[in-house]
């Protein structure tokens, strides 16, 4: 029986040797730690870290190794969260604007991207769109590829496809001579994005034509046809996903988790069952990374009468200290198949903080509520419905 013990907070730290009290390491400890708790008189001690640190010449700051500049931007970090957490986009937004400024250019690109991203988890949409058009105008086809997903994400099928016209430009301005494998990949990459806004529009077989192309030119899709059937099965399209799931024989894992979850939402729970069966005999690559998700999941969808879905789960979340919402719905969907609410309630909390203060979502996605929908009872989908997306719920307020 796996412990019912929590996923840990966000923004909890880690355990730390004895610090000199009034040290700039100490009063960081300290703010985390109030975070931890959800104090906001983290926010006046971070800030004033922050504001302190930022007005040092620069030369100071990287001394030791950049000791000061490290904890300059783990407060700007941590309170950029806690701020965006509570809402408090204003202050959040400045201090990210403050780390695009100071961090160097490799690193200033991604303080610029999420600054686009509290701003469209704040309803901003066209500043945020807007700054990340400005983003893509400077840089490479991966730029207009996050302007076109984030657009598809917010239902902003206009930007999606403004984006896409000027991601072919891109692409058709690449040198015929460039590299053959890199040539390749940016048409593989364009394909992609084809398909997506294809899908988007209500073109399935022009998505799915897409898909193919992107398959047959670059290797990098053609190893990875979840790139699109995940997206198919999400949709509803189960034929056209079982096409690529077919083809997919690289990922035996995931094409048989997937193969299964079209099965059962066409009603075909015999054949589902079978597909998750083969999904947990299946052997685990030697090396590389294991489709953790989708054992996980086969795991829940066959009953997980013994728990090992979930204590592969809560073993993840211990061995791990960046933690992902995503692994804190698998924990809170383990428990709430388990009948128990208030752990299921627990881990769904923490992961609605993680998606919200890193500014993934102010809710859990609708990808993953579909997920409860089809493992649990119409009352426990009333009772956590309020943690997700669905389309009609209202983001949770805080005090």
């Amino acid at each position: 029986m796996p412990d019912k013990t929590p996923a840990t907070s966000p923004s909890a730290p880690a355990p730390a040797p004895t610090l000199i009290k009034g040290s700039w390491e100490e009063k960081l400890l300290r703010g985390q730690q109030l975070i931890a708790t959800q104090n906001d008189d983290a926010i006046p001690l971070l800030q004033q870290i922050i504001d302190r640190l930022a007005q040092m010449p620069e030369a100071q700051r990287h001394a030791a190794n950049r000791r000061l500049d490290r904890i300059l931007f783990q407060a700007i970090t941590d309170l950029v969260f806690y701020q965006t957490y509570h809402d408090l986009y204003d202050a959040a937004l400045a201090n990210t604007a403050l780390a695009a400024r100071l961090a160097p250019p490799e690193q200033a690109r991604v303080w610029q991207q999420h600054y686009a991203a509290i701003l469209l988890q704040a309803g901003e949409q066209d500043t945020a769109f807007a700054q990340l058009e400005q983003l893509a105008r400077t840089g490479e086809l991966t730029q207009w590829h996050d302007l076109t997903m984030h657009a598809l994400r917010h239902n902003r099928l206009d930007v999606a496809e403004r984006a896409l016209r000027e991601a072919e430009h891109v692409v058709n301005r690449i040198d015929a001579g460039a590299d053959e494998a890199a040539l390749r990949l940016a048409r593989g990459q364009l394909a992609y994005m084809k398909a997506q806004v294809a899908l988007a529009q209500g073109k399935v077989d022009e998505a799915l034509a897409w898909a193919e192309f992107a398959m047959t030119t670059s290797e990098l899709f053609g190893k990875n046809p979840g790139f699109f059937y995940v997206h198919l099965v999400d949709r509803g399209h189960y034929d056209a996903a079982l096409k690529l799931i077919r083809r997919d024989q690289h990922n035996p894992i995931r094409a048989s988790f997937w193969g299964g979850v079209a099965a059962y939402r066409r009603g075909e729970h015999a054949q589902a069952e079978a597909h998750w069966r083969q999904t947990l005999r299946t052997e685990l690559p030697e090396e590389g990374p294991v489709d953790f998700l989708e054992l996980v999941m086969a795991h829940y969808y066959l009953g997980d009468k013994e728990g090992r879905g979930l204590a592969m789960v809560l073993d993840d979340l211990r061995r791990e200290q960046e933690v992902a919402f995503g692994q804190m719905f698998l924990a809170g969907l383990g428990w709430a198949l388990r009948s128990d609410p208030t752990a299921a309630h627990s881990n769904f909390r923490l992961a609605v903080m993680r998606s919200k203060s890193t500014a993934s979502g102010r809710l859990l996605p609708r990808f993953w509520w579909a997920f409860c929908t089809d493992l649990l009872p119409a009352a426990a989908q009333d009772e956590y419905a309020h943690y997700f997306d669905t389309g009609a719920t209202q983001p949770i307020t805080h005090d």
